[in-house]
């Protein structure tokens, strides 16, 4: 029932012209990108500025699900917090923002790290969204990606699957025991539940593991939804890299 419903998921996901590169080239790219992003210093708001861009326009080349990304960025939520404690404990020179004195320094790290992570949300939903799982942990063993890690990708990507789908049924069962179909009602009367969710959960997804070494598996594999893609070619690897070569030259010719 579960690789049933994973089935659906993956045919329900549109395909864009990302979803055709090769897997590993499409992981690398993201590493790539990513770590432009990471070393760009905060002296470079210009170059942020680029590389939030470039995110966003292969986000939407590979039809991200803006809903779902404005989910994942509730992440950035502490750095939120951890920008306002660098703006109000931060070192001198002081800059008044609405009639409160910020350090400038304080503020302007604060806000990178914020950046920084929002551009790296926005670009790991490109790849999901443009990759099945069996597909990244594919591309991971292509390009040498130890075989734990790959496990561990597949596996946490199977237990997502699996709370997303018991939440859900909370959300439902909750809703229809107070008669009240809103999220915020729903989620409050089921907020006690949610240790019993996470054991209940667990505890499926070890069955679904355990039944897929049972049909001779291999532990820690991912069944195959898609059939993998071909092995990358120089075109894969041009369009791939791209993103993160824009960020690195703005970086290298930039003033």
């Amino acid at each position: 029932m579960s690789s049933a419903h994973g089935g659906a998921r993956a045919a329900a996901r549109l395909l864009s012209p990302v979803s055709a590169l090769a897997p590993e080239a499409k992981v690398v790219g993201l590493v790539a990108f990513l770590v432009a992003v990471a070393v760009t210093p905060p002296s470079r708001p210009a170059v942020l500025a680029l590389a939030g861009a470039v995110a966003l326009a292969v986000a939407a080349v590979a039809l991200v699900d803006w809903r779902a990304v404005a989910g994942r960025l509730t992440l950035d939520l502490p750095l939120v917090v951890l920008a306002i404690a660098y703006a109000l404990a931060g070192r001198e020179p002081d800059a008044e923002v609405l009639g409160v004195a910020l350090s400038e320094p304080g503020l302007r790290a604060g806000l990178t790290v914020l950046a920084k992570a929002t551009i790296g949300i926005v670009a790991v939903s490109a790849l999901a969204a443009s990759s099945s799982v069996p597909e990244i942990v594919a591309g991971l063993r292509r390009v040498g990606a130890p075989a734990w890690f790959r496990r561990l990708v597949g596996l946490t990507a199977r237990q997502l699957e699996v709370l997303r789908a018991e939440g859900a049924r909370l959300r439902l069962a909750v809703a229809v025991r107070i008669g009240s179909p809103r999220r915020t009602a729903a989620l409050s009367g089921g907020a006690r539940a949610l240790g019993s969710l996470f054991v209940r959960s667990t505890e499926r997804a070890d069955r679904l593991q355990l039944a897929a070494e049972l049909r001779g598996a291999p532990p820690g594999t991912v069944p195959a939804e898609v059939e993998t893609p071909a092995a990358a070619g120089p075109g894969d690897w041009v369009l791939a890299v791209t993103p993160a070569a824009l960020v690195v030259i703005a970086l290298v010719v930039g003033p």
